[in-house]
């Protein structure tokens, strides 16, 4: 790691190794690819409850000035070190298109994924305040973004469900 002695770092890897971190490590519905300070990368693996459809999606957290501020998450490609292209409308479902569609939070910087948790998208449109319940707050718990994460995902798996099924 690249400074485990700062306490946005000490916070971060506390949470990393708590119970509910861990507890969804055990259960399969994430990963902990990598962290280096201030880079966390996780994957997140869910599946169809009926069909045992399986979904799963890498992202780059960048968790700087973590928890006071909400970390910056985008898909990522971790094999390869960078963000794919967005899933196209008819390949995913809405949702997960949504989430990860290409927008900008500044006309050069791409935003992330898009939701009310998400460093950037939080002040898009005034996210966050209308959204206070989805929105990242420095007493939330790294958990909360991977649990976030995690409904994105089973999202798709039920989706690709559907359509295997169709």
């Amino acid at each position: 790691m690249a400074d485990e002695t700062s306490p946005p770092a000490r916070t971060l890897i506390a949470q990393i190794n708590s119970v509910s971190v861990q507890r969804g490590i055990e259960e399969g519905r994430w990963l902990i690819q990598a962290l280096d300070f201030p880079d966390l990368h996780v994957r997140i693996i869910a599946t169809d409850p009926e069909t045992r459809t399986q979904a799963q999606a890498d992202f780059h957290l960048l968790c700087d000035d973590f928890p006071a501020l909400g970390p910056f998450v985008e898909r990522w490609d971790f094999a390869s070190g960078t963000r794919p292209a967005p899933p196209a409308g008819g390949q995913a479902s809405p949702g997960y298109v949504d989430a990860l569609k290409d927008w900008n939070e500044q006309p050069t910087q791409h935003g992330g994924v898009y939701r009310a948790w998400q460093r950037y998208a939080s002040r898009h449109n005034g996210w966050a305040a209308k959204r206070p319940d989805e929105a990242w707050h420095p007493g939330r718990h790294i958990a909360f973004i991977l649990e976030r994460l995690h409904d994105l995902v089973a999202e798709q798996a039920v989706w690709l469900a559907v359509r295997k099924a169709a």
